[in-house]
């Protein structure tokens, strides 16, 4: 398809956690400037190795909320670009802004050429977070009006625009890609008064931007902003697929001059956003996990109290026992980062909206900007509404918890006693039968030694034979286990009736 612009403008808003936030893993310290160097290199293609790194200053580690990290300038001064055309970089004149001088000071006196592919870039850190912008214009332009298809995917070779496709990285925060868009005026005068003829573009555009392999966001949302439609990709409950995309109609040069106008504005903005759906997302994340803990630690108390009866269930209580005070912890854990992540949204809400207060006071009041003020009344009002109720569902779980542990130990208390009970009437009753075999043993050879007596004192010198002693002795023996056995067994049914006679009073 060939699409009848004047120009089209890239601005990629990039953002990732600084080295104050590296608990969540590797922290890759350079791979916000390696995606920058490498956009460059495949963008603007510049004849000599371009590393963002050497123009920047990251040695300070002061906490202070905004600074400027082009290293050319003061670091609380001012948003500096950096420049960067095919022969050279360069930054502006600190007397006079208009004029661009390289760096290093070139030999050559190499000059900036107007109207060449440039990309400018805008490296910051706001709130402990660095923000890149990198503003790719004039590019591409063969035909003066015409654009191909080919043309738009040529500014974005081998998708280099989308920085973390896989989603792998932690530390990175999120992006924005706004893509202005000037049209060829006799054919903006034909879409002027068909709306639908806009977004058919924008889609087109989108379409051809993007790789074909590529899962591409969504339609959202359409309004105005500075003046100029502006047409927003990406369905924020559709994590795998979202990515932000705002593709905008620039219809006359006072709505181009309010975009470079309120440039360091947006990044600011863009920045709030992400970082209140990146928390958002962070939410979610721990609130799954904490479901799938919570529904293993039921499943595992479920299964101990379907086996009572077992053997080993006074072990696989104390098993519990032993884990479920780990697991007090680690909820106690994801509450507090939870908390944590509550008041990123809370606070980067507030930042949002004094940010469009602060572009606000500057036009007149009848100035459109719902459409940027939609994301604190549409998204950032229902995830607080959603966050509270997860702290409410960890404080629920973190007391059911507690309230597991106490139970489990009063049931090992009982199960323990119960069991020591049972011990000591074994104890007992095995005592009653042995002293009962015992007692008639006794009585057998107290019997046979009385009789042997007798029969001596009257003469009989037909004692009982040894063998025959033995034989007699052996059956007595039986006779008495059997006994004592009777007696165990009879001693044990007593004791076990009186415990449960005991329970039912």
């Amino acid at each position: 398809m060939n699409f009848k612009f004047q120009n089209h403008n890239i601005h990629l808003f990039a953002y990732y956690l600084s080295e104050e936030h590296n608990s969540l893993g590797y922290y890759k310290q350079d791979w916000l400037w390696d995606k920058c160097d490498e956009i460059v290199a495949k963008t603007i293609k510049p004849e000599f190795k371009f590393n963002i790194k050497q123009h920047l200053n990251l040695e300070d580690k002061s906490e202070d909320p905004w600074a400027n990290l082009n290293k050319y300038f003061p670091k609380m001064d001012d948003y500096h670009p950096i420049y960067v055309q095919s022969h050279e970089c360069f930054i502006e004149s600190e007397q006079n802004p208009t004029h661009k001088i390289a760096i290093p000071p070139d030999e050559n006196n190499k000059v900036f050429v107007p109207g060449n592919e440039t990309a400018t870039i805008s490296p910051v850190k706001i709130y402990n977070t660095y923000g890149l912008c990198i503003q790719l214009n004039n590019l591409n332009i063969k035909n003066a009006g015409i654009f191909r298809d080919e043309d738009v995917k040529l500014a974005n070779p081998e998708n280099c625009l989308v920085l973390d496709i896989n989603k792998e990285n932690q530390y990175f925060i999120g992006q924005t890609l706004l893509v202005t868009i000037n049209l060829e005026k006799g054919y903006f005068l034909k879409c002027k008064y068909n709306p639908v003829k806009f977004q058919k573009i924008a889609d087109n555009y989108l379409e051809s931007l993007l790789p074909k392999s590529f899962r591409k966001p969504s339609f959202n949302d359409s309004g105005k902003l500075f003046g100029s439609l502006v047409y927003q990709y990406g369905i924020i409950r559709d994590p795998n697929s979202y990515y932000h995309v705002l593709i905008c109609f620039v219809l006359d040069n006072q709505s181009a001059n309010k975009f470079e106008e309120y440039y360091n504005q947006l990044l600011d903005l863009f920045l709030f956003r992400n970082r209140i759906i990146h928390a958002y997302n962070k939410i979610k994340q721990i609130e799954q996990e904490a479901r799938n803990k919570s529904q293993e630690l039921q499943i595992d108390i479920k299964k101990s109290q379907e086996e009572q009866d077992s053997e080993n269930y006074l072990d696989k209580l104390q098993k519990l026992l032993r884990e479920l005070p780990n697991f007090s912890v680690e909820y106690a854990e994801k509450l507090r980062n939870l908390k944590e992540f509550q008041y990123l949204i809370v606070s980067h809400t507030r930042n949002y909206a004094d940010k469009i207060n602060e572009i606000k006071s500057n036009f007149p009041k009848d100035e459109d900007f719902s459409f940027l003020e939609d994301f604190i009344h549409r998204t950032c009002i229902s995830y607080q509404d959603r966050v509270n109720a997860a702290v409410n569902f960890f404080q629920l779980d973190i007391s059911l918890i507690d309230n597991a542990i106490d139970s489990i130990r009063g049931q090992l208390a009982i199960k323990q006693a119960n069991t020591e009970r049972q011990l000591q009437n074994t104890i007992t009753s095995l005592g009653i039968g042995i002293a009962a075999a015992g007692n008639l043993l006794s009585i057998y050879e107290a019997t046979n030694i009385i009789q042997s007596i007798e029969q001596n004192k009257g003469g009989d010198k037909d004692v009982q034979s040894t063998p025959t002693f033995a034989i007699s002795f052996i059956i007595v023996w039986i006779i008495s286990m059997l006994f004592g056995l009777c007696i165990w067994q009879a001693a044990s049914w007593f004791f076990k009736w009186r415990y449960k006679k005991g329970q039912r009073k």
